[in-house]
């Protein structure tokens, strides 16, 4: 397939948005439970991993033994305190801190071991109850400067997170949360919208760059709750007596100057997204953010981590948050919001685009991942220049 085809099947092509995810970043691979005594097999950015666990310390492989290919995620750790991994088929005996092969057990202990017999390692570390891996060609950096503040700082932040598997592309899903201005449409009859006023839709869409360089800020202004429309009536078709309820938290548009979250703690938007893929959604308040992390797995499966993040309020404030998220923002917001959704991404059939004026922010992100994605030293720059979009 030439360019010019590959562009007319992906509209990430143009852009250079890789299909297997950005590389050179860490991302959340398993929570930490789900790794037992047993080695564990994952897939991160189109990469068979192993991880395993030996004497407290987390190792990560590549799932694949350099001998006849087998499955390494399938052997033991046949001994404890060594930090190595043996192989089901034939025994070789991988190191975990090297990816050397240090014994091949049914060959004998004077087998000759070439230097060539290793598999990659990948840079793991344990945090906040989840293991993280570093996927790139590159030294890892330092896993904090890839963490948003709020996942960063446990002494400030605390944190209910699950996860969701989409069967769609990461691209779909990410483009989706990228303030895309979907919701006053997808989302009306939500749980947490329904008795409240319809998010405002007509609006204008501007993005900025965050101060850290790491990502943009996006913020929506102007539009209208109802409108009139030619040869069809008005929008939303009917009035829906049930919405008495005041506008908060979603629905509303944080005042960019006297918001509490700007006056308080210096936040300026509510709706961000950073680099490799992740896209927080907070309150006016600046006390919660929903963290939206998404790992892509292969072509057509990504696992999307849900963070719910509360800012530390004492005792009783982190058992008011407990309860709030098992009550309610369980299931109206990370099951049944984000399922409306999930039924749609996975549907989307990829193709060329038309794109509108709701589609700024999307555009924006898109320009500002591939302009400003880390990048291994000594290696060709991005063609496209980092740049603010704003409605028109």
């Amino acid at each position: 397939m030439d360019m010019s085809e590959n562009h007319r099947h992906d509209p990430y092509a143009f852009m250079g948005v890789p299909q297997l995810g950005i590389r050179n970043y860490w991302y959340p691979a398993l929570a930490s439970w789900r790794l037992g005594r047993r080695p564990k097999a994952v897939k991160m950015l189109g990469e068979d991993i192993v991880l395993f666990r030996d004497d407290k310390k987390i190792y990560a492989l590549q799932d694949r033994c350099a001998h006849r290919g087998a499955k390494l995620s399938r052997g033991k750790c046949l001994y404890p305190g060594s930090g190595t991994l043996s192989c089901p088929y034939h025994g070789w005996t991988y190191k975990g801190e090297t990816g050397k092969v240090i014994a091949k057990l049914v060959e004998g202990p004077d087998a000759p071991i070439p230097d060539k017999a290793r598999v990659k390692t990948y840079p793991v570390r344990e945090f906040r109850g989840a293991i993280w891996v570093f996927i790139g060609d590159m030294a890892a950096v330092p896993l904090e400067d890839d963490l948003p503040e709020c996942i960063a700082k446990p002494d400030e932040w605390h944190m209910i997170w699950n996860w969701r598997t989409y069967k769609c592309d990461w691209r779909l899903l990410s483009d989706n949360l990228s303030h895309d201005q979907h919701a006053p449409f997808v989302h009306r009859n939500s749980p947490e919208m329904l008795l409240k006023p319809i998010f405002p839709h007509a609006t204008r869409n501007a993005t900025e760059p965050l101060d850290n360089g790491k990502g943009i800020g996006h913020r929506a202004y102007d539009g209208v709750t109802s409108a009139e429309y030619p040869d069809l009536g008005r929008f939303p078709p009917k009035q829906e007596w049930y919405r008495l309820l005041k506008a908060t938290g979603r629905a509303v548009e944080m005042d960019p100057v006297n918001a509490p979250a700007v006056k308080k703690y210096g936040i300026r938007f509510r709706h961000m997204s950073m680099l490799p893929a992740i896209h927080l959604i907070g309150r006016p308040s600046g006390d919660f953010f929903t963290c939206r992390w998404i790992l892509p797995i292969d072509q057509s499966t990504t696992i999307l981590y849900n963070f719910n993040l509360f800012r530390r309020r004492g005792k009783l404030g982190f058992i008011s948050d407990w309860m709030d998220w098992i009550i309610w923002k369980s299931w109206a917001h990370d099951w049944l919001f984000s399922d409306q959704d999930k039924w749609i991404v996975e549907h989307v059939t990829p193709g060329p685009e038309l794109l509108s004026r709701t589609d700024i922010s999307v555009t924006a992100w898109r320009r500002f991942s591939m302009a400003n994605a880390r990048q291994p030293p000594a290696t060709n720059p991005v063609v496209f220049a980092p740049r603010a979009a704003t409605a028109k």
